[in-house]
């Protein structure tokens, strides 16, 4: 026989408030705030908050305890997400229930979760091959080393840049930052080439300088790199980027890429896994591979047709504005012996 008694210890609780005892802090242990914690509210702080991009926002957050509490308002990652998801997710009801059902009612952990693409950087990626020489009165055989890099720059408004040189990054980036002449509207492109013409007439012309030896300057000055820049579109369907460009002076060649987003941490969205580059003819309705075949034979053991397929297919790496000009991939591959996945 088992009895239950009915005393309940934690009832007596009820109706009595718990007070705290007040402990005041020793004036050593007391932090002083910074002028502009004093100077403005919670409020305002968020609103200035709310004019940054959300990576900018994740290194205030390391400031102080309060700019980390903060930075988690949802309105403030609401708009990141509206921002970040506007064209995959373009209607807003999806967005929200996508929000509420798969992510616990957190814009937050949203845009951490959620695979996209960032807008303030850009995306590289390093291919490197070997290359036979040409043997000229020697008895053995010189190899070179070639690189080349490709750079992708997405813009919000689903526009994206393109661009293949054998110039490193930090040669490269002003020419991806600067808007490209098809990205221009033609009103403001005339307004621009208007004031550039009123300009030069305005200023006196550069004295004549002798070239030695009766040579003549080249044209483009000493601007090492003028590679062109192409301009296309992109879509993005979970964590598929599907891009299209037309070549230059062509009116049915597209070039077109299919990625995926990847993070190497949480939140990071930093990496583009390239699935495959092709040409498509509209004219003739073929598409053709930029990358070498795969292998006749999946069973082959030779180990040089297994590469041959992942030639060209080097993942890219997100590098931000601010760290182009100290990024590992400026170094040559003399002194970068290590490949960046």
């Amino acid at each position: 026989m088992v009895l239950v008694s009915g005393h309940r210890p934690w009832l007596s609780l009820y109706n009595n408030l718990v007070t705290v005892p007040n402990k005041e802090i020793p004036e050593s242990e007391q932090v002083e705030l910074a002028p502009i914690q004093r100077a403005l509210p919670n409020e305002m702080l968020v609103k200035i908050f709310s004019q940054l991009d959300p990576y900018s926002l994740g290194k205030a957050a390391l400031v102080c305890r309060q700019f980390r509490s903060l930075h988690e308002h949802p309105r403030l990652w609401e708009r990141a997400c509206y921002d970040a998801f506007h064209l995959a997710i373009p209607d807003t009801r999806e967005l929200h229930k996508l929000m509420a059902t798969q992510y616990r009612f957190s814009w937050r952990r949203m845009f951490i979760q959620h695979p996209h693409l960032r807008f303030d950087g850009l995306y590289v990626a390093r291919n490197t091959y070997v290359k036979t020489g040409v043997v000229e009165f020697t008895s053995h055989r010189a190899v070179h080393l070639v690189s080349y890099y490709r750079y992708f720059r997405f813009l919000p408004d689903g526009t994206y840049l393109y661009r293949t040189s054998p110039q490193i990054l930090n040669k490269v980036a002003k020419s991806m930052f600067a808007p490209t002449p098809g990205l221009v509207p033609a009103k403001q492109q005339q307004q621009q080439q208007q004031q550039q013409t009123q300009e030069q007439a305005q200023q006196p012309p550069p004295p004549q300088q002798q070239q030695p030896h009766g040579g003549k300057e080249r044209a483009g000055g000493s601007a090492a790199d003028k590679g062109p820049v192409l301009a296309g579109r992109y879509t993005v369907r979970g964590s598929k980027v599907h891009c299209a460009l037309i070549y230059p002076n062509s009116t049915s060649t597209e070039l077109r890429s299919r990625l995926v987003i990847r993070s190497t941490h949480p939140g990071a969205c930093n990496r583009l896994d390239i699935e495959a580059i092709t040409t498509y003819d509209r004219e003739l309705g073929a598409e053709s591979s930029l990358l070498p075949p795969p292998p006749s034979q999946p069973d082959d053991p030779d180990p040089a047709a297994a590469k041959a397929h992942s030639r060209g297919l080097a993942p890219c790496m997100f590098v931000a504005w601010e760290d182009v000009a100290v990024h590992p991939l400026n170094l040559p591959p003399s002194q970068m012996d290590y490949m960046l996945v």
